[in-house]
């Protein structure tokens, strides 16, 4: 099926983001200016390139003539690139590693996605039930490792990338729903102009290696670029 050049558009905002807020970022965590991460104006801007990245996911999913086990497959092999960003974020930041991040619930959620398919109104409902159970998590005193995926991080838990089921699931199924009424005709919208934004299709086109890479090639960039002005 023709790819719909918005789909791949937006993506590419989402993933652009995500690139100049880790850019921040990382400057910040190498002095190289003073970035305040939980000001509302970043808080707003890193939580649109959140949601959108996201909600792409379950937008994808039903666009997608893959079938259930084809999309556990996929999932899979997401999961994999985030255990891949696991294992070098504990390399760097032994203490702040990712040990759920955003491609751990991509690869979780893409194969639930799939079974939505057809059932959008039931993905809408599933949707409010994740994030509702996010607000009755504090209260469960249970609390590890083994259930941090599912919002009970252990106690004095940091991660520089955490994104458990529990709420963030609802934001691909939103995606999903909100797909099957804007795409029901797989046909392109009013947000094709998006598409405009130069090098916006190229970064959505290959949106999982540079999320994979562009960590690494900015943090070392800077950390290097310190080294040698110092």
């Amino acid at each position: 099926m023709k790819r719909l050049i918005e789909i791949d558009a937006l993506r590419g905002l989402a993933v652009l983001c995500m690139i100049v807020f880790h850019f921040g970022v990382d400057g910040n965590m190498l002095h190289y200016w003073a970035f305040d991460t939980h000001g509302w104006p970043l808080v707003l801007f890193m939580r649109l390139g959140q949601f959108l990245f996201l909600g792409l996911v379950g937008v994808s999913v039903f666009l997608s003539s893959r079938g259930f086990k084809a999309q556990s497959v996929r999932g899979l092999k997401i999961f994999g690139c985030g255990l891949l960003v696991t294992a070098g974020t504990y390399l760097v930041f032994p203490h702040d590693y990712v040990r759920f991040g955003v491609l751990h619930l991509i690869g979780v959620s893409v194969p639930l996605l799939a079974l939505f398919k057809g059932r959008e109104l039931w993905a809408l409902l599933a949707a409010a039930g994740f994030y509702g159970v996010s607000f009755v998590l504090p209260a469960v005193e249970l609390s590890s490792s083994w259930t941090l995926p599912f919002g009970l991080p252990p106690e004095h838990f940091s991660s520089l990338d955490y994104f458990p089921i529990f709420p963030w699931m609802a934001v691909p199924l939103c995606g999903l729903w909100l797909a099957s009424k804007l795409y029901a005709q797989r046909k392109e919208t009013a947000l094709a102009i998006f598409a405009k934004v130069p090098g916006s299709r190229w970064l959505g086109r290959h949106s999982l290696a540079v999320y994979l890479l562009h960590q690494p090639i900015l943090y070392f960039s800077l950390w290097g670029l310190s080294h040698w002005i110092s």
